[in-house]
């Protein structure tokens, strides 16, 4: 790697590393499990995983979990997977129109939360990748 893709390579980790605050929860890519960000420093984010011990990650090893919108926020949700008709039928009832219409509400808020971080992601790699390619 040239002297120029390296300093490039640091200052995209550095600029994804700003946005780790102490105290998200992250997941890791590459492996399993996640942690709680401790510190953030050096262009690397510090993340205390699930046994306790403190380990040292590039921004791009982990995808940020608490407070999401968007695709975060859907597979967060602890009731993911359950639709309103799973929980009535566990409660040995039929699902009110009142909760079907709310279920269908929500899901079309999260599609639509979904669409914009697509929108979202799309624009930052066609930046990323112009960026790139001025640099090369």
């Amino acid at each position: 790697m040239s002297r120029k893709n390296r300093i490039f390579a640091v200052k995209i980790n550095m600029y994804m590393a700003t946005n780790f605050e102490i105290g998200d929860k992250v997941k890791f890519l590459n492996a399993i499990g996640g942690g709680v960000v401790k510190k953030v420093s050096g262009g690397m984010v510090y993340v205390e995983d699930e046994s306790g011990f403190d380990m040292p990650f590039a921004p791009g090893e982990l995808i940020r979990m608490a407070e999401q919108q968007g695709v975060g926020k859907v597979f967060n949700d602890e009731t993911i997977g359950q639709s309103v008709e799973q929980k009535a039928k566990e409660e040995h009832r039929e699902p009110t129109q009142y909760e079907l219409i709310e279920e269908n509400r929500k899901l079309r808020s999260q599609n639509a939360n979904l669409q914009d971080q697509i929108k979202q992601l799309k624009s930052q790699v066609l930046s990323l990748q112009r960026t790139i390619a001025r640099i090369s």
